[in-house]
């Protein structure tokens, strides 16, 4: 990792008193970063982000924030900290305005400062015309907005926030994703867990991706995907495909997969073997004629399937 160290887990783990183990997890996260912290639910993404808060004392390995131990030095870590947590729980009662501005005076915070700062969090957030609504009345969406609001008061450098996208509808998720993408423009080091990787996908540069309380692995986005063991090879035919072409392509070396859809093919390769060339001139000389001839990048779900299924198997 080139970038300054922001975060740093090394082979953490902790055990509670029922016997129940997370770890070892370890990740790396680079100022400016959006790291995307992925896995299913209960598989310890939690677990880390509290370790990483000071808020539980590890039962082995190392956790640093900007060089100090943040259970050592809650106080100290805890100034460069905004968190949002998985499920934010508001008095009802109280407008956005009056939530952010508690929170500006428990941050002191106060006068003119005060009310730019509020300001400046309901701009952002998007929730200008929502300033004097009870957040009882909030949707699910806005009350995620809010929560990301909550954690950029005082403008914390790293942002830690806990499933931000949970339950949210997809308009939701879009607004959100706008702050995000906003907030990485400003150079802000972001760390959010999700099991939605699709989104992770879309907004991170760094992720890490955790399975039974363990690491499977971590890299860029874009390294994981580009050296993906697996390639999936389109072909749009002139000629609508039958068993006879299946049975052809399934006999190359390299191709793990044929699957029809109406006039494509599509063809799961090794991509250590590229057997591109090879099925493009099966295709043509079995005369079904080729439109389009393209790979398709996996996805990241598809990357983390992969890599369970070869976790467990190994």
């Amino acid at each position: 990792m080139s970038k300054n160290p922001v975060v740093v887990v090394d082979s953490f783990t902790k055990v509670y008193g029922d016997g129940t183990r997370i770890g070892p997890i370890t990740l790396h996260v680079g100022e400016g970063e959006v790291y995307g912290l992925v896995g299913p639910n209960g598989s310890g993404k939690t677990t880390t982000l509290r370790a990483i808060l000071g808020l539980l004392k590890p039962s082995g390995g190392k956790v640093s924030v900007y060089g100090l131990n943040p259970y050592s030095h809650p106080e100290k870590v805890n100034q460069k900290i905004g968190y949002s947590p998985e499920i934010p729980n508001y008095p009802p009662f109280f407008t956005a305005e009056k939530l952010l501005r508690v929170t500006c005076n428990m941050k002191k915070i106060i006068g003119k400062d005060a009310d730019n700062e509020v300001r400046r969090i309901l701009d952002l957030t998007g929730l200008v015309n929502h300033a004097d609504r009870k957040i009882g009345n909030f949707s699910k969406g806005m009350v995620q907005r809010l929560s990301i609001g909550q954690a950029l008061v005082g403008d914390p450098p790293l942002l830690i926030l806990d499933e931000p996208m949970l339950g949210v509808d997809p308009v939701g998720r879009a607004h959100i994703r706008d702050v995000l993408l906003q907030l990485r423009k400003q150079g802000k080091t972001i760390i959010f867990s999700s099991h939605e990787l699709y989104e992770v996908q879309r907004l991170s540069d760094r992720v890490a991706m955790v399975y039974m309380g363990k690491t499977v692995f971590e890299d860029m986005v874009m390294n994981i995907l580009n050296n993906s063991p697996e390639t999936k090879v389109v072909a749009e035919l002139v000629s609508e495909p039958d068993g006879k072409l299946a049975k052809a392509l399934e006999e190359i070396s390299g191709v793990l997969e044929v699957a029809f859809e109406a006039n494509k093919v599509v063809i799961s390769v090794d991509s250590s073997l590229d057997p591109r060339e090879k099925i493009a001139e099966k295709i043509v000389n079995l005369g079904y004629g080729l439109r389009e001839f393209r790979i398709s990048q996996p996805s990241l779900e598809e990357v983390f399937i992969n890599r369970v299924k070869e976790s467990v198997s190994g």
